[in-house]
């Protein structure tokens, strides 16, 4: 009797114990990214001012998230360490009046960040947000180049098209609302600006079934305005601000 009390007792333990290394770490990274996705804005726009306040948000919020990923994927110890890097690379570039250096030092972050959720099955929204925009770049980018970024033309139709379908599984995906703490009225704005892009995308598709260059260029002008939209509405811009005051950190 005393055996099996013992080995009820382990077993429920075992669970337990279980139970809480898989800790849903979505939340945390939710809120790394409301801090995060304001610094990558401001250094893209080469906002060097707003982007040195908005690193000591990141910094806080990364030092939460650091703790539970140590914590919950402690095989992931070199994949943090090379996050410190680059956040540190990026603070000094900030720091240092490089904005474009510091973006692609938080570009690589975003990168490290998507390969751990890919490689531990997370499901997260702005990582869909993020492989599209891989490809929205180089369809911009193309559409601008009059070699086409060396595709030939039915590659870049393709791309086009492959864009299209690839919008409309993220505005066809359930979206977790109390995830990302979003209220109706950012429910509401975020299928709008969805919406919006799915448009752009359409008028992109019959400017390039006319095979008009020039009229595949304006219509890519709108492609990536429309996208950034999206994006901002997963970046907490006031709370990157007033933690800054807060703490008295003008310098």
């Amino acid at each position: 009797m005393k055996t099996f009390i013992r080995t009820t007792i382990l077993l429920l333990a075992t669970l337990l114990m279980t139970s809480a290394g898989r800790r849903d770490v979505r939340p945390g990274m939710v809120q790394f990214d409301r801090a995060f996705l304001p610094a990558l804005d401001y250094t893209l726009h080469a906002n060097t001012h707003d982007a040195k306040k908005a690193v000591f948000y990141l910094e806080f919020r990364w030092r939460r998230l650091r703790g539970q990923l140590a914590h919950q994927y402690p095989a992931e110890t070199e994949t943090l360490r090379r996050i410190d890097s680059w956040l540190g690379d990026a603070y000094y570039a900030i720091d240092a009046n490089r904005p474009y250096t510091a973006a692609n030092q938080l570009e690589h972050v975003k990168y490290e960040l998507m390969v751990l959720r890919g490689h531990y099955g997370i499901d997260y929204y702005l990582d869909d947000l993020y492989d599209f925009q891989g490809g929205l770049e180089l369809l911009t980018e193309a559409a601008n180049d009059e070699m086409l970024c060396l595709m030939d033309w039915g590659e870049f139709i393709a791309l086009g098209k492959e864009l299209r379908l690839e919008w409309q599984y993220i505005m066809q995906k359930p979206f977790d609302q109390e995830l990302y703490d979003f209220d109706d009225q950012t429910v509401k704005r975020l299928t709008y600006e969805q919406r919006a892009m799915a448009e752009a995308l359409y008028t992109f598709a019959k400017a390039t079934n006319r095979a008009d260059r020039n009229a595949v260029a304006t219509a890519a002008k709108d492609l990536m305005p429309h996208y950034n939209e999206v994006l901002r509405l997963f970046g907490d811009y006031q709370s990157t601000q007033t933690f800054f005051a807060r703490h008295n950190l003008i310098r």
